[in-house]
């Protein structure tokens, strides 16, 4: 189902209890920039904490225009999964002190039309949000009383003439009409909490609340001590006024508070704009950006890096095509897994998508990501067990478990980054170092040519005649050595810091040099003593 602020409040109470009695909840995020540019090439030679560094500006501009969630409970009667799949349109919005930003490149657009994305739905009908830093500022402001000051200065033009002609209609109301009570139809919440303060502020003797539970309607009357009315608390007009405001980010407090498994594909990106939205400004320190992740989320699974391990324990004739989320769900879904031919729990989508399913369509790339989760997680469980045989979620969950909190990385010197503590040492063979015999300055472009051939290798430039190699795998790095031992044009070998790298000499010779002055002074003190 697709949700936008049109639909957003009539279905919250229903997502919300999907949410409630789900197992685990599938992600996924379409974003308003491509991943290009050159801090997002990767390259082997990238620890996780300066592949952190080097995107951390870029992604802080970029948002989610779409975020897809679907539910996956389970029927324990039938033994089945039931997927409730939603696509959010999210829109950023602009509201006293607050004024969300982000950047549209020219290429995602022309990628997003490919894919039919539709504008208007994220213009018009987003729904808006805030970051936990943005919620505390706007608290802030309510507490102080600033709030309603912010707005009446900051309301753009047709506001403020729609609001002084509500005002205009009150006070001819109640100088001319007979009626007690008067109605102002009012669409903007903004404006509706502004009204209410206007009018209370101006008219002193009047009261106002809602219509019979009408949010939309402004019931304004005469008398303000009518029997049976009262003024509408300020604070449940804050309150409903903040209800707007939060937007999407209600759901993703709920998430955070039920503590949800979050499934996703190759989320690392994603990570990072979950919490420039809707935790805050992205953190200087990398430590601090995973803590953060992990205290809002802290049950976090990665298909991607799951079935990067789980394809180690198929042959060659059995594997997967590739592990990117379309390949895996077809491989899944089309019963092309022989340890899952038969006994597997049956999966169903609960209401069918209301745009066609294809993929980049956030709610669709949500329920495949959940849907081959859910396939990793018995295969794993039927596993440990030591047959294969219909499984719980428990089961699959506990079987999965070992998953938890590791992400993705890719093409990087770590394979995974670890939410739940440290990151693993470099799981890549040791650099190689390259030294041109012939040429005085040694051509890069050229030598990366030559080896592009060899596996996967990025070469890093290390003075003018030389460079090192960072590769995939110790098989790489192998043929390599192989290849070049008898070159005339570049001499290959193990990279090692002492023996190739200029600063690391000078230090060592520095301190040998300061140790054997000292050695000579002591010795020099106690032959004079």
């Amino acid at each position: 189902m697709e949700i936008t602020r049109k639909n957003f409040v009539e279905q919250f109470d229903n997502i919300s209890k999907n949410l409630k009695k789900s197992c685990f909840v599938g992600f996924d995020a379409e974003f308003t920039a491509l991943l290009s540019g050159e801090c997002f090439k990767h390259r082997l030679f990238d620890t996780n904490e300066e592949r952190y560094d080097k995107i951390k500006s870029e992604v802080g501009r970029m948002i989610m225009t779409q975020v897809g969630l679907t539910m996956f409970q389970y029927d324990r009667e039938h033994d089945t999964y039931v997927a409730t799949g939603y696509t959010f349109h999210l829109c950023p919005q602009a509201f006293g002190d607050v004024d969300q930003s982000f950047i549209f490149q020219a290429s995602t657009l022309r990628f997003l039309c490919r894919h039919n994305f539709n504008f208007n739905k994220f213009t018009y009908d987003g729904i808006p949000y805030l970051s936990k830093a943005e919620e505390a500022q706007v608290r802030k402001h309510l507490a102080d009383n600033m709030m309603f000051k912010n707005l009446t200065r900051m309301l753009e033009m047709e506001d403020e003439k729609l609001l002084q002609s509500h005002c205009s209609d009150v006070s001819k109301w109640l100088s001319d009409k007979e009626e007690d009570t008067m109605y102002i139809d009012v669409a903007s919440p903004v404006l509706r909490y502004v009204l209410h303060n206007e009018i209370r502020l101006r008219f002193p003797e009047v009261l106002t609340t809602d219509s019979l539970g009408n949010s939309n309607k402004v019931l304004i009357y005469k008398d303000k001590y009518v029997e049976g009315a009262n003024n509408v608390p300020l604070a449940i007009l804050e309150e409903n006024l903040m209800s707007h405001l939060l937007g999407f980010s209600q759901i993703i407090s709920i998430l955070e508070q039920h503590q949800k498994p979050i499934v996703g594909h190759n989320i690392f990106i994603d990570t990072v704009l979950l919490h420039n939205q809707f935790i805050g400004p992205l953190p200087k320190k990398y430590s601090t950006f995973k803590n953060n992740i992990h205290k809002m989320f802290p049950n976090m699974f990665d298909t991607k890096y799951i079935s990067h391990v789980m394809a180690k324990k198929l042959s060659y004739d059995e594997v997967w095509k590739s592990n990117a989320l379309q390949d895996l769900y077809e491989f899944f879904s089309e019963a092309k897994c022989k340890k899952l031919q038969s006994g597997v729990n049956l999966i169903k989508l609960s209401t069918p998508f209301d745009v066609q399913q294809t993929y980049h369509e956030a709610g669709w790339d949500s329920y495949c990501s959940g849907y081959c989760f859910t396939r990793l997680g018995h295969w794993a469980a039927c596993e440990n067990i030591g047959k294969f045989r219909p499984v719980g979620p428990a089961e699959a969950l506990a079987a999965l478990a070992p998953y938890s909190g590791k992400v993705n990385v890719i093409r990087g010197a770590i394979l995974y980054m670890n939410l739940e503590g440290d990151d693993p040492p470099r799981q890549r063979p040791d650099w190689l170092h390259v030294r041109a015999l012939k040429e005085r300055v040694l051509n890069v472009e050229k030598l990366a040519s030559l080896l592009a051939g060899l596996g996967s290798v990025d070469v890093k430039p290390h003075d003018s005649r030389s460079a090192l190699l960072a590769v995939a795998t110790q098989y790489t790095a192998d043929k390599i050595l192989r290849q070049f031992r008898d070159s005339r044009e570049y001499k290959i070998s193990m990279y090692n810091v002492y023996r190739h790298s200029k600063r690391a000499r000078v230090a060592v010779w520095s301190s040998a040099i300061i140790t054997g002055s000292l050695m000579l002074y002591i010795f020099h003190k106690s032959v004079k003593g």
